[in-house]
């Protein structure tokens, strides 16, 4: 009598007419599997239910058809679920998907997205000439949508691994001198001569600036509140509070730039807290293309600061706070930015401040003829002599 076959504790294998074998399983509530690929042999489907089991045992087990969901039908559903995001951040999450990532991947299933074809997409990007930063940037929002795929159970691990770039040579930053920032001031119509100095002295960002309203200014302690801000969506402008709690912040201002406010508010007679400071001509809030078009960049062109963006302004804040001496821990806390962050990205060292460092270690040489260096040149000359 022939050994009995011994039972199988888990799934099931069978033999199909083209002598291969198909394995199916239950998963833990009771749904029926077939295993997505068929065996050469029953001893090889075997092993392929015994591995499914102890995954499922381990809650591991990920099931195999979510992973055919294609990458296009997840960034739908990833983009249609982050309601929770700013207007701004979802316009540029959709941008990058669409511009840089959905043309390569769209039709991919999830589980079958491999760590070389992102870094094939990254390597497109590279090879369009975007710069390190921005890979940077567009590359978080892939790994954003991969690492919700995971915890969303679509695949069981992420294909983004840590991305590696070669060092590039930071920009030099376009910085205003005090001249350069009252030339541009006297460049620009009138009623945004207070433009120019919000953002450039006070340091505030564009969004910031249209978003600053009249009740945030309160002119007897001379101080303003950054609290919300204004910015174009995809054509539309919309308003949130300010990013962050950093960037929610309460700064005092120089005198004279709150009189320049001030006689700015007179112009337009009385005005209701919720009014806009700054306003286009025809009473609404601003929009930065239309600014950008009809005020920077005449004025830009006019006050000879061609290339001068409005961001720049900030980093000309910075520098000028710097000059002054103020602590990169204050500098922070009025920009909006994290004491870390303000001295990565305005750690720089304006050309005043290095010129004052070598007039001070000037000062370590009392005279040409006494210091060490010079006793040693003439020991020298006096020996070769």
């Amino acid at each position: 009598m022939g050994a009995r076959r011994r039972r199988r504790r888990f799934g099931s294998v069978r033999k199909l007419p083209s002598g291969r074998y198909q394995a199916r399983y239950p998963d833990n509530g009771g749904n029926l599997h077939t295993a997505p690929d068929t065996f050469a042999t029953s001893g090889e489907a075997d092993r392929y239910l015994a591995g499914v089991e102890t995954d499922l045992l381990r809650g591991s087990w990920r099931d195999p058809r979510l992973g055919q969901t294609t990458f296009s039908e997840w960034v739908a559903r990833y983009l249609e679920d982050s309601v929770h995001k700013r207007a701004t951040t979802l316009s540029r999450d959709r941008i990058v998907l669409g511009r840089h990532f959905l043309p390569v991947l769209a039709n991919q299933p999830m589980g079958s997205v491999t760590p070389l074809d992102v870094r094939r997409a990254v390597e497109r990007m590279r090879s369009k000439g975007l710069a390190s930063a921005t890979i940077r940037t567009n590359y978080g929002v892939l790994r954003a949508v991969f690492s919700a795929a995971v915890e969303s159970e679509i695949i069981a691990a992420t294909p983004c691994r840590r991305l590696r770039q070669s060092e590039s040579q930071p920009k030099s930053k376009r910085f205003c001198s005090v001249e350069e920032l009252h030339r541009l001031a006297a460049a620009v119509p009138p009623q945004y001569r207070a433009v120019v100095f919000v953002a450039g002295i006070l340091g505030l960002r564009w969004s910031e600036v249209a978003g600053l309203r009249v009740g945030a200014i309160d002119f007897l302690p001379r101080r303003l509140s950054v609290v919300e801000t204004l910015a174009e969506v995809e054509g539309r402008l919309g308003t949130a509070p300010v990013k962050g709690k950093a960037s929610r912040r309460t700064i005092s201002v120089p005198e004279t730039l709150l009189v320049m406010l001030s006689e700015h508010l007179a112009v337009g007679g009385p005005h209701d807290p919720t009014d806009y400071v700054f306003r286009s001509p025809r009473g609404g809030p601003l929009r930065y293309t239309t600014f950008r078009e009809r005020v920077w960049l005449p004025a830009t062109r006019r006050a000879g600061l061609d290339g001068l963006t409005f961001h720049g302004l900030r980093h000309s804040a910075a520098g000028l706070m710097r000059q002054q001496g103020v602590p990169v821990s204050t500098i922070a806390r009025r920009l909006g930015h994290s004491e870390q962050v303000c001295a990565k990205i305005y750690g720089w060292v304006p050309e005043a401040l290095d010129e004052a460092a070598a007039d001070a270690l000037n000062g370590l040489f009392p005279d040409s003829n006494g210091t060490p260096m010079a006793r040693s040149q003439r020991r020298s000359q006096g020996q070769s002599a």
